[in-house]
């Protein structure tokens, strides 16, 4: 009763803050983009890693047809492409921020005069809302925002089934009418970090080994892998097969609650960017985490993806839609035909063998039994 106290009392707030938003702040007449006269693009991605991953297609093709890419997201995710070349300016977000600090961004900001921003979030937040609707720029893409004067160009985008690079591909042929390469993953770090990473790899290669790494914590702690999961899985690597060396990656003081065990590795990394040589030298992936999946993705890597299914608070999702996109909606909408399938819109993204394994509908990942991940795995192995 109290959690769903709780949900209404957030629901409600929720609806009168996008409602200030849009009488206080959404005063605009749409106008045409003129490529020509785009030069300087923002990027609004306030997410995380993974979401961060899965751009960097449209970053790249956006740098080699001419366009000044900067892009603002939170600190991981800004770590992650520091090294990319691709890119001009980049702004961390920080979801802590109050009002007053949130207003001191945007007119940070709006002193870079962007010629175009781009929100390529569908999410029902009123900070980036207001924050993506005054950044200053000349014109404003959005997904889905219809109902909102401020965005310049609304791309109606429904293909649940997709693999979520296509909204990518969609801005790219609606917006620009781009020549690109592909839709293949960027993953940049320095030399000498390449360097270490490799080494490490390259030590535990003695004897022709496959080096197996394991990703068993996720962005939301209700996401990680079990230690029992993490248990069975290793033992089982380690007594059916002689020719494997499991590596275990993570944050440090996550991988510091796991007990030592004798033949199991724990890498030490400070960021997201030292664990990329260990993913690019390794032989197959097994995680929790679409970053580390999208990561394996970017280096064509043999992938064991593990995928909580869960449920969708509908009345969020409903409103999102109707709020910012009712012009674009059927009169017999359901939204139940709009809601993303973790299977096809986050899966691996790669032409080597990967399989998938869920929860169950509404479960946690570490609700799924160690004998599927560890059947799956075999069958990836054999």
């Amino acid at each position: 009763m109290y959690k769903s106290k709780n949900k209404d009392k957030k629901f409600n707030q929720f609806k009168r803050q996008l409602f200030l938003i849009k009488l206080i702040f959404d005063w605009n007449i749409r106008k045409k983009i003129k490529l020509n006269k785009v030069k300087k693009i923002l990027l609004l991605r306030q997410d995380r890693i993974g979401d961060m991953i899965i751009t960097t297609p449209l970053i790249r093709n956006l740098h080699n047809n001419g366009y000044k890419v900067s892009v603002i997201s939170t600190k991981d995710s800004i770590e992650f492409i520091k090294s990319n070349p691709h890119i001009d300016k980049t702004f961390v977000w920080d979801w802590s921020w109050n009002y007053v600090e949130l207003f001191k961004k945007i007119l940070l900001i709006r002193k870079e005069k962007f010629d175009l921003a781009i929100d390529l979030r569908e999410q029902l937040e009123p900070k980036t809302i207001l924050f993506n609707i005054l950044t200053g720029s000349k014109r404003l893409v959005g997904f889905n925002k219809s109902n909102f004067f401020s965005f310049d160009v609304s791309i109606n985008y429904n293909n649940p089934k997709n693999h979520i690079t296509m909204k990518m591909k969609e801005i790219m042929d609606s917006v620009f009418n781009l020549n690109y390469d592909s839709l293949e993953y960027d993953a940049f770090v320095s030399k000498m970090i390449d360097e270490k990473g490799k080494n490490y790899i390259d030590n535990l290669r003695k004897n022709n080994k496959k080096i197996v790494v394991i990703n068993p914590f996720a962005s939301l702690r209700e996401r990680d892998m079990s230690l029992e999961q993490l248990a069975d899985i290793t033992k089982t690597l380690q007594f059916d097969y002689n020719n494997l060396e499991v590596v275990l990656i993570g944050e440090q003081s996550l991988l510091n609650t796991i007990p030592d065990t004798a033949g199991i590795h724990k890498y030490s990394s400070h960021s997201i960017l030292d664990v990329i040589p260990i993913i690019k030298y390794c032989d197959l992936v097994i995680s929790v985490d679409t970053a580390a999946v999208h990561l394996a993705s970017a280096f064509n890597k043999k992938i064991v993806g593990l995928y909580g299914l869960f449920f969708w608070d509908v009345r969020f999702q409903k409103l999102k839609w109707q709020y910012f996109n009712s012009s674009a909606l059927p009169k017999n909408f359901k939204i139940e035909n709009y809601l993303h399938f973790n299977e096809y819109a986050w899966s691996p993204k790669t032409s080597n063998k990967s399989i998938q394994i869920f929860s169950q509908q509404g479960e946690l990942i570490n609700t799924i039994p160690p004998r599927l991940i560890i059947e799956g795995i075999k069958n990836i192995l054999n």
